[in-house]
C-alpha cells in the first residue's frame, strides 16, 4: 500500500488479482489438454429412478469452477484499481476476458 505523502502510482498490473484469473484459465486450459490427450474416455454412467445416463466426469466439474470463481476475482480487480489505474486496469480485463475465451473455446469447438 502507499502512504498518504507517497505520490508514486503503482500498477494494477502488479496485483495478484490480475494474475490469478489468468493462472486459473490456463489451469482450465491444461486440464483439458490433458482430458484430451489421455485418449477416448467411458462416460460416467449415473443412475436415477432406474435409468441410466452419462454424467460429467471430474474434470468437466473442476474446469467449470476454475472458469466461475474467476468472476468474482475480476470483479474485485476491477473495483479495487479502476480508480487508481484505469488505462492499465481495462489491458488487464482485455487480458483476462481473453484467456477466459481461448479457455472456452475447445470445449464449445469439440462439443464437450
Amino acid at each position: 500500500m502507499t502512504s498518504k505523502g507517497d505520490t508514486t502510482k503503482r500498477s494494477s498490473l502488479r496485483s495478484a488479482s490480475a494474475w490469478l484469473p489468468l493462472l486459473m484459465s490456463g489451469a482450465a486450459t491444461g486440464l483439458l489438454l490433458v482430458y484430451l490427450t489421455t485418449g477416448p474416455h467411458e462416460p460416467y454412467m449415473v443412475v436415477e429412478n432406474g435409468i441410466a445416463r452419462p454424467d460429467e466426469s471430474s474434470t468437466a466439474r473442476l474446469w467449470q469452477l476454475l472458469m466461475l470463481l474467476q468472476l468474482p476475482l475480476i470483479g474485485w480487480h476491477a473495483i479495487r484499481w479502476f480508480e487508481q489505474d484505469p488505462k492499465g486496469t481495462m489491458k488487464v480485463i482485455a487480458m483476462q476476458a481473453l484467456a477466459i475465451v481461448a479457455a472456452a473455446t475447445p470445449v464449445f469447438w469439440l462439443d464437450m
